[in-house]
């Protein structure tokens, strides 16, 4: 009967009788290597992505928050060196004199303010230009024997000061250079008698932003806005992208802060290669993974407007990022690892051992991260001034360290209670992240006291972080009431331990406070 039976049932339910097994075991296999593989991949995107916003969302805020201390830097320059008397009566003569006495002016000017120029180009001041009420140049010290030009239709800059007798601040290209210009009034007696443009490059703002790390920076023009408005012999300032035939690059920016790593030509041509197919001229913001060799880099563009809101270009920022690499090679691992697990265990133990990581990932997180602000705790930072002070004398790097901590907290919470003090060191470490790159490490001590890790950052560099930090928080305007911080800034020497480098630093915060708080007090 059995075999009769056998007989008479048809070779392919003969065959699924005989291999059922097997078949559901491969049919296991296949159905959960298809939806394994589909979440890795997309998590793989997920975290790629993340990456990319991350650092383009880091480079952009960075660059912003760079031209507002530009500002202030201008308004410093203007009130210290052209604010004068004397300045202003010269702009008068000159408005009211013949060719002569404008031509003797001229001289006279260029005389008084030359060293004052020539100290603040090593500071990538760009131009020093001023020009008579009709908006005529009157005297460029960046091409002194360019003069009497009108401006009318070039510079929007100058127009919206004579129209309203206001400082106005912008990003505007010019007859010779582009740059973000801090145009101001010029009255004598209650006269308007003229302007003054005090205008920096791009440079400047590169040179705040960058710190030791691998990466360059440019600057893309529309080539109809440069052709419109350079001078004919000027034009040579600016050559083609290899991105796009519609931009220009300024070829006097030099994209890199003075002392740090670049990328080579031949990289930057490479890159710039590989993202041409895919570059979209309409992009606000857009953001290139491109692979050479072993190495990856990450490209951003984000739009730059003009001092009248027209699109006029756009900043590029090319860096290495080896997080890439490091996330690809962790990719294709896991995809090696769950293949293999998948051959040897059923889902429900791949599930269970994914479900038990993701629990381990979570508990690392809450052991290394303050639940209050986000940033890193006291245990994982010196974790990170360990690993970060070895790293940095195995290749002679340096190193450095700022603490920090908000003035009269206690006065805070007493006055306005201890929920907006948390909301005070909320915001305080939102505007922090802002201000640093995201190579530093940042992290909270205890209580008010933060401290940032400043890995191959130099002394003086590490000085100049801390002021701009200080001013950051001191110019906030979020909360009806004033927060400052006095700060410690120090760098590692070379008999430090991680306790001697923290406890220096310490001690340069307190006696900050003893100086009268909000303020630095650095030492090496």
């Amino acid at each position: 009967m059995p075999i009769a039976h056998f007989q008479n049932t048809s070779p392919l339910k003969q065959f699924l009788a005989r291999h059922f097994a097997k078949l559901v075991a491969i049919g296991a296999f296949v159905v959960l290597s298809l939806i394994s593989l589909t979440i890795i991949y997309q998590n793989y995107q997920a975290q790629k992505q993340r990456l990319i916003n991350y650092s383009a969302s880091l480079s952009q805020n960075s660059f912003n928050s760079s031209k507002e201390a530009l500002s202030l830097t201008a308004r410093s320059i203007f009130i210290s060196a052209i604010f004068k008397d004397e300045i202003f009566k010269l702009m008068a003569e000159a408005y009211h004199g013949d060719q002569a006495t404008r031509d003797a002016v001229r001289r006279e000017l260029y005389l008084k303010l030359y060293p004052t120029y020539q100290m603040l180009r090593n500071e990538n001041l760009r131009q020093l230009h001023f020009h008579l009420p009709n908006a005529v140049s009157f005297l460029r010290f960046h091409r002194p024997d360019k003069f009497g030009d009108d401006l009318s239709g070039v510079r929007p800059t100058i127009m919206a000061v004579n129209q309203t007798r206001e400082p106005v601040t912008g990003f505007e290209e010019g007859r010779i250079y582009n740059g973000f210009r801090h145009v101001y009034p010029i009255r004598y007696k209650n006269e308007f008698v003229g302007t003054v443009e005090i205008s920096f490059s791009v440079d400047s703002i590169f040179e705040l932003v960058l710190h030791n790390h691998v990466e360059y920076s440019a600057i893309l023009l529309k080539r109809k806005a440069i052709e419109q408005k350079v001078f004919a012999d000027e034009l040579s300032n600016y050559e083609a992208s290899t991105i796009d035939d519609d931009l220009l690059r300024d070829k006097k920016i030099k994209g890199f802060h003075a002392g740090t790593a670049t990328l080579d030509e031949n990289t930057l041509q490479q890159i710039n290669a590989a993202i041409r197919p895919q570059f979209q001229r309409n992009c606000e913001r857009c953001s290139f993974v491109t692979q050479i060799g072993a190495k990856h880099y990450l490209t951003h563009l984000y739009s730059l407007q003009d001092f009248t809101g027209q699109k006029i270009g756009y900043i590029v920022n090319y860096h290495e990022e080896p997080a890439l690499g490091t996330l690809n090679k962790s990719y294709l691992e896991v995809l090696a690892v769950n293949e293999v697990l998948l051959l040897l265990i059923s889902g429900l133990i791949f599930f269970y051992a994914r479900s038990l990581m993701s629990q381990q990932q979570t508990l690392k997180r809450l052991a290394n991260i303050d639940s209050l602000t986000g940033v890193l705790n006291r245990h994982a930072f010196k974790k990170a001034l360990h690993e970060n002070m070895a790293k940095n004398r195995a290749h002679n790097n340096p190193l450095s360290v700022i603490f920090f901590d908000i003035d009269h907290f206690k006065s805070i919470n007493d006055n306005h209670g201890h929920l907006m003090g948390d909301e005070v060191l909320k915001y305080l470490t939102l505007l922090i992240r802002d201000g640093i790159t995201h190579n530093d490490i940042f992290a909270r001590w205890g209580g008010e006291e933060f401290v940032i890790l400043l890995p191959n950052t130099s002394f003086t560099v590490a000085q100049t972080i801390a002021e701009r930090l200080r001013k950051r928080i001191e110019l906030q305007q979020h909360f009806s009431f004033t927060i400052t911080s006095s700060f410690g800034v120090t760098s590692l020497r070379d008999d430090d331990s991680t306790e001697s480098l923290l406890q220096r630093a310490d001690q340069l915060l307190y006696d900050s406070k003893r100086l009268g708080r909000n303020c630095i007090t650095a030492h090496t």
